[in-house]
């Protein structure tokens, strides 16, 4: 198998060395470099630096690996798109609608490979709640709680100013997608995003998603002692109840790897009255990112097409959006 050439663009975003740490051990990739932009400060170990305009005229570069800040992720996106490079790009792209829905209507119209970051869908308890959502093994769904929680410094709570919404934009982004995934687009979004002090962004973020007359809730939060492992998504059946606690956590020795509980509680009758047998399950270990990128070049290869379309990260986008505050 050819290996692919690929470049990160950008060291932004906190996990900007996710990719060079997955594309490093990757046998099928030729990590060819990567690039700072704008105010990055930060650099990649053991892989060279190249200047933006050298990468720009790679006649055999692959794919390309977009990390800057979420502001200038779709302008970074735009350049290769436009030059039919594939692009794996952070979440959540940026808060203009109307860029993001160029670069993604840009990239359907010339059938370029244009994937997004969010990881959690390659979480495996959490492919496991969308199969049981799916297969109808819950009935139908009532609610979905979910919440992605953690503790940062005021330096950063100070960072989240940079975009409405603050935390919901920077980690509730990936709660969302998975509620869309589960149950569609709501018919109502309504933001309750807070400040704990002053001079920070909204670092406590809860949004209300109305789905007739029933409502999901996403929670996220960058001032919670222990916030990380209270990291949670509950799905909420007539038939049962799946709950994912944590949504993921990492263990000693484990380095980029990481573990996954859940639960599934099922509703029988005993007697004429409802009652539940509930079974738990601890995921083998896993990559966070191996997955999506498996994913992402077996669409740049051609081999597959990308589950998620253009259509839906579109309207994900919106989602987001309504939840930080901002009318679309």
């Amino acid at each position: 198998m050819k290996k692919l050439k690929v470049v990160q663009i950008g060291t932004g975003p906190d996990h900007y060395f996710a990719p060079a740490n997955s594309l490093k051990k990757r046998s099928d990739v030729d990590f060819a470099g990567f690039v700072r932009v704008k105010d990055d400060v930060k650099t990649l170990g053991g892989v060279p630096e190249l200047p933006i305009d050298a990468v720009m005229k790679m006649k055999d570069l692959d794919a390309v690996f977009i990390e800057t800040e979420d502001r200038y992720l779709t302008e970074y996106a735009h350049m290769f798109v436009k030059r039919g490079i594939p692009v794996q790009m952070d979440k959540p792209g940026g808060q203009d609608k109307a860029e993001f829905d160029a670069l993604f209507d840009l990239a359907r119209d010339k059938k370029v490979p244009l994937h997004l970051g969010y990881m959690y869908r390659y979480n495996p308890a959490v492919k496991r709640a969308v199969e049981l959502v799916k297969s109808g093994e819950l009935g139908k769904i009532l609610y979905v709680e979910a919440q992605m929680n953690c503790l940062h410094g005021e330096e950063k709570r100070r960072w989240l100013n940079d975009y409405k919404g603050g935390v919901m934009n920077f980690l509730g982004c990936h709660l969302i997608d998975l509620l869309l995934l589960i149950q569609g687009v709501p018919d109502e979004v309504t933001p309750y995003n807070s400040v704990s002090c002053d001079g920070v962004g909204e670092d406590i973020g809860f949004a209300v998603f109305r789905y007739g007359n029933n409502a999901s809730f996403v929670k996220a939060t960058a001032v919670e002692a222990g916030g990380f492992n209270r990291r949670q998504i509950v799905v909420c059946g007539e038939k049962g109840t799946f709950e994912i606690r944590p949504t993921e956590y990492y263990f000693e020795g484990g380095g980029n790897m990481i573990k996954t509980d859940a639960c599934l509680s099922l509703i029988s009758e005993r007697n004429g009255l409802p009652v539940s047998r509930s079974e738990k399950k601890t995921f083998d270990p896993f990559d966070r990112y191996d997955e999506m990128y498996d994913e992402f070049f077996r669409i740049a290869r051609g081999e597959i097409g990308n589950p998620y379309t253009y259509e839906y990260e579109k309207l994900l986008h919106d989602t987001i959006l309504r939840a930080c505050g901002i009318t679309v």
